[in-house]
């Protein structure tokens, strides 16, 4: 369960780890660098995050079911970010970084898991990358 610090704003900020989904050529060729930026970042100009595994389900299966491309799961350290976090909306369930990720705040990968027709049903155990 993420942490959340007391904020002077109307929304907490968040805190703790989030998850964030990516296919694995785009993990694969960033993972060795500084940062990491994924696909749509350029135009969206932040990185979607979720809570928790099973909140990253939902827009796992809303939006990418039909990219055949294998996905993995990064979970990010926020307290090693340089970037604003912030929760943009209600429900506070998807936190956003507004700036790359340092390939060091990602301290697990996982694969995820898919059915037949392409839905996500789950994620691997986590490789852990730091720590």
């Amino acid at each position: 369960m993420m942490l959340m610090s007391e904020a002077t704003t109307e929304r907490p900020t968040p805190t703790g780890l989030t998850y964030h989904l990516s296919p694995v050529p785009a993990w694969e060729a960033q993972r060795v660098g500084e940062h990491y930026e994924p696909e749509a970042f350029a135009d969206e100009g932040f990185v979607h995050t979720t809570i928790d595994l099973e909140t990253l389900l939902i827009p796992a299966n809303r939006y990418y079911t039909d990219d055949t491309r294998p996905y993995v799961c990064l979970t990010i350290d926020l307290d090693v970010l340089e970037a604003d976090v912030r929760f943009d909306a209600d429900p506070l369930i998807y936190p956003h970084i507004y700036g790359p990720v340092p390939t060091r705040a990602v301290t697990e990968v996982r694969a995820a898991r898919r059915s037949e027709d392409g839905a996500f049903t789950g994620f691997d155990e986590p490789h852990l990358l730091q720590g």
